[in-house]
């Protein structure tokens, strides 16, 4: 507000100088400075202008000659090509070719090159950066893993897609809510099912049990055929993680146990049970005889 006031005070002093001056006589000491002052002014904010001007018309006239440089870089691609059709329309006119198919095959050869693969050494800088720095550096950690999975979803898309994303919306939003939640982070959304990790065991499971909780008090009110029904693994493991993913034995072992879940229900490996055993509220039942797919030293379930 003081500033504000301020500016309004040099403003009416001024308004005041110029009705002053106006009708005054130029050898007054004042108004001569004062319309000096006046002169210089006008003249900086003029060449302020005149400096504003220039610098927009010159990022205008550099964008330009950079967009010209893509262009000419794009069609230098297919320049060949043209080139060598072009040469063969004075053979091929003998024959009797016209002018629509020349442009067909014209076509054709711009999408054959459009769908080769572009060479390494014609990479941007940019790219070979990028390429360079992706997950150049995986850090191995020891995590507690979740994967859940709707049950039937497939089968619910076939028959209803409208109601089945329906589902599937809503089913992602408890999800995510109850990640959040449980400081979880989500590595990637598969369709119906998520992957999930976590730093805690105990963070992990009670993840789950309140995925499982809150779809439980969903289905209540639900009729038989909008209930959501979801399986989940969770396992501890030792992984290597990534910027965007997450790879190791451990995904596998919890991409095995998730299925062997009742719908509604969740398995623990052994490796987990010993770390939240003590902090569950119920029983816990062990699956005998459980056979791991490809899983050399199969945890206990």
């Amino acid at each position: 507000m003081e500033i504000l006031q301020g500016i309004w005070g040099e403003i009416t002093k001024f308004l005041t100088y110029a009705q002053y001056c106006a009708g005054s006589d130029m050898q007054t000491m004042v108004c001569r400075d004062f319309w000096t002052g006046t002169a210089f002014a006008m003249a900086g904010l003029g060449l302020l202008v005149v400096m504003l001007v220039a610098k927009k018309i010159l990022r205008e006239r550099r964008y330009k000659t950079e967009m010209q440089a893509r262009y000419d870089s794009t069609m230098s691609v297919d320049a060949d090509a043209i080139r060598q059709l072009t040469t063969d329309a004075g053979a091929t006119a003998v024959t009797g070719q016209s002018q629509e198919e020349l442009s067909a095959q014209i076509r054709e050869a711009l999408k054959i090159r459009a769908e080769t693969p572009v060479p390494v050494s014609r990479r941007t800088k940019e790219k070979e950066k990028s390429d360079a720095n992706l997950d150049a550096s995986p850090q191995r950690e020891l995590m507690a893993i979740m994967l859940t999975d709707m049950v039937g979803y497939s089968g619910s898309m076939e028959r209803d897609e409208k109601a089945a994303y329906a589902r599937l919306v809503e089913h992602n939003s408890i999800i995510r809510t109850s990640i959040t939640h449980h400081r979880g982070r989500e590595i990637k959304t598969i369709g119906d099912a998520f992957l999930v990790v976590f730093r805690s065991a105990i963070d992990a499971v009670d993840c789950a049990l309140s995925i499982q909780r809150a779809f439980k008090d969903r289905n209540l009110i639900k009729e038989e055929a909008d209930k959501i029904l979801i399986r989940i693994g969770v396992h501890l493991g030792d992984v290597l993680i990534t910027s965007n993913d997450v790879y190791g034995d451990g995904v596998n072992v919890v991409a095995r146990i998730e299925p062997l879940a009742e719908p509604g229900g969740i398995c623990v490996s052994g490796e987990a049970f010993a770390i939240v055993r003590k902090k569950l509220e119920f029983e816990v039942e062990q699956l005998a005889g459980v056979d791991l797919k490809n899983i050399t030293s199969a945890p206990d379930v």
